[in-house]
C-alpha cells in the first residue's frame, strides 16, 4: 500500500503501529511489479500458509490422540496448500522469468525458514 501510495495510517487493526514496514525493500522486476522481500516474507516466500497451517495443528492437538478425525483438516490443507502453493511458483516463474529466480535467491525458503 505504500509503494502504491494507497496508505492510511491508523492506529487500529489490522495496521498497528508495530505492523507496518517503513520503506519495505523489494525486487523491481521486468514485469513491472514489485517482489517483497522484508518483513515476515524475508524468510519465507509462503509464511501465512505457514501459519494456517499451525493454526489447523492446534485444532487437532486440543482435541488430543485418541481420534484421527480433528487431524484430517491438518492432513486435507497441506495436501491443498502444497498443490496451491506448486500452481502459484508456476505461475510467478511463467510471469517473472529470470527475475523469479533472484527472488527465490533472495528467499529461498517456501513455508519454513531454514527448513523448507
Amino acid at each position: 500500500m505504500q509503494l502504491n501510495d494507497s496508505y492510511v495510517k491508523r492506529r487500529t487493526f489490522p495496521q498497528l503501529p508495530w505492523r507496518t514496514l517503513e520503506n519495505p525493500r523489494h525486487l523491481d522486476t521486468a514485469a513491472g511489479s514489485k517482489l517483497l522481500v522484508d518483513g515476515w516474507w524475508r524468510y519465507a516466500r509462503k509464511p501465512n500458509y505457514t501459519a494456517d497451517a499451525l493454526m489447523a495443528l492446534s485444532w487437532g492437538l486440543i482435541c488430543g490422540f485418541e481420534y484421527f478425525l480433528p487431524y484430517f483438516y491438518l492432513v486435507f490443507f497441506v495436501v491443498m496448500i502444497l498443490h496451491r502453493a506448486r500452481r502459484d511458483i508456476a505461475r510467478c516463474k511463467r510471469k517473472y522469468g529470470a527475475d523469479w529466480d533472484r527472488y527465490v535467491e533472495e528467499v529461498p525458503y517456501l513455508f519454513i525458514p531454514r527448513v523448507y
